[in-house]
């Protein structure tokens, strides 16, 4: 083979593997919606959230084909808009945590301040209200590159904006 077309067969693998799809399942939440702003992990550790989609899937650890390049998540045949928070796994990365609160979660109303279980402390800076009890439920905080951090509460959809207080 040639150097000509080993090189020209190499920029081919390389641009095709930018704009391919590959299969992965949601870890994260359960059950996933797949509604506007829900945030949501896969199995490889990147982050995403959902743009402009009301499904109500009502989904438990679906299997998915997500195509970063396009941004669009494939799942039962339904195509979401998707938008990348991250790209890897957390270890090491400034751009998300995970987390969960320390004892019981009304949900959100207004100022409301959490203590986690790492020992930080958040609080509510966007309004937003909704109510939803939980116990030690599951959180990811999230840099947003348009208001500052966000937080997810395990079971609402919506990621609220705050900032750390401790």
């Amino acid at each position: 083979m040639k150097k000509s077309s080993l090189f020209l067969s190499l920029i081919l693998f390389v641009s095709f593997k930018s704009f391919a799809c590959y299969e992965s399942s949601i870890m994260s939440p359960n059950p996933f919606m797949g509604n506007n702003e829900e945030i949501f992990k896969l199995s490889d550790g990147s982050l995403w959230k959902v743009m402009y989609e009301y499904e109500y899937l009502y989904e438990y650890y679906p299997d998915v084909v997500i195509c970063p390049s396009k941004n669009i998540l494939i799942i039962d045949g339904k195509s979401l808009n998707v938008m990348p928070l991250s790209t890897g796994p957390s270890y090491g990365s400034s751009n998300y945590f995970e987390s969960q609160i320390d004892g019981e979660s009304e949900g959100w109303s207004g100022d409301t301040i959490y203590l986690l279980t790492n020992g930080q402390v958040w609080q509510q800076t966007e309004y937003y209200y909704t109510y939803h009890y939980a116990y030690r439920p599951d959180v990811i905080i999230y840099k947003d590159s348009m208001s500052g951090y966000k937080m997810q509460i395990e079971g609402i959809d919506k990621a609220v904006g705050v900032t750390r207080l401790k």
